[in-house]
C-alpha cells in the first residue's frame, strides 16, 4: 500500500515517482528561496528601519506646524509622491504606519497617543476627506484630481 505523500512547499497531494517531494519544479524552487521579511532578511529589516525613521522624521517636521499649515504640508507632500518621489510614496501610503496601535513612525504614540498618530494616518484621513479615496491611490496617480470649486 502506497503511503499518501504531500508536497513540501505547497501541500498537495504527489503522484508519481516514490521519491519525489515536490509537485512541480516551481515548488522545488520556491520551497529553496529564502524568505523576504525583515525577521528573515537583513537587507528588509534594514530598507523598514530607514523608512520608520524617515516617517518619524518627516512627522516630527508635520506636528510642529499650526493645524492650519499642516493642511498645505500635507497637500506638499502629496504632490511630491505623485510627481514620482518613491520614498514618499512609501512613507505615505505604508498601511503598517497607517495603523493607530504602531510603534514606528510616530514619534509622539506616547504622550499624544491616537489623536496624532503618524504621517501616513494623517495623509490617509487627508485623502479620504478631500479626495474621496485611499492614500494609496491618491499618491500612485490612480484618483481623480479633485474638484477644486472653481467654475470654468
Amino acid at each position: 500500500m502506497q503511503s499518501l505523500r504531500i508536497c513540501r512547499h505547497c501541500s498537495v497531494p504527489i503522484s508519481g515517482r516514490s521519491d519525489k517531494k515536490f509537485c512541480s519544479p516551481n515548488c522545488r524552487k520556491r520551497f529553496s528561496e529564502g524568505t523576504q521579511n525583515s525577521f528573515e532578511s537583513r537587507e528588509k529589516k534594514k530598507r523598514n528601519y530607514v523608512l520608520f525613521d524617515s516617517a518619524a522624521r518627516l512627522a516630527k517636521i508635520y506636528v510642529q506646524y499650526s493645524p492650519f499649515e499642516r493642511l498645505g504640508l500635507i497637500q506638499s507632500y502629496i504632490l511630491m509622491a505623485r510627481e514620482g518621489n518613491t520614498k514618499m510614496r512609501e512613507i505615505l501610503s505604508n498601511h503598517y504606519l497607517m495603523k493607530p496601535d504602531n510603534d514606528y513612525g510616530n514619534p509622539y504614540k506616547g504622550s499624544r497617543g491616537r489623536s496624532f498618530g503618524s504621517l501616513a494616518a494623517a495623509c490617509e484621513r487627508y485623502c479620504r476627506y478631500y479626495w474621496n479615496a485611499s492614500a494609496a491611490d491618491v499618491v500612485y496617480n490612480r484618483a481623480d484630481e479633485p474638484d477644486d470649486g472653481v467654475i470654468d
